[in-house]
């Protein structure tokens, strides 16, 4: 059995990532509980694999991305909390 290589180029896309926390900085007040910040931390406990795309490029080497998101559960119960604690902060 032949021992072929293959070249291959592996690259991450956090641009989904990226677009959330810029949404979860609009929403959060300027200055924010150590529990907010502790819940924005543990996002990053909770990255996972959305679809990918393999492509074969010139030359039969293999291009593969590996997009990464925020689990959505705990995305949205870091934005529902910020959201409630900005409101807690104007109603007073």
């Amino acid at each position: 059995m032949a021992n072929d290589k293959m070249l291959a180029s592996i690259s991450a896309d956090t641009s989904l990532i990226e677009e959330k926390l810029n949404r979860l900085l609009e929403v959060f007040p300027k200055h924010f509980s150590d529990e907010l910040f502790g819940m924005v931390s543990g996002l990053l406990n909770n990255v996972v694999f959305v679809n990918g795309s393999v492509a074969v490029g010139a030359g039969g080497a293999l291009d593969i991305v590996c997009v990464f998101d925020f689990d959505a559960a705990s995305y949205d119960q870091v934005m529902t909390a910020a959201g409630a604690f900005k409101t807690n902060l104007a109603h007073k």
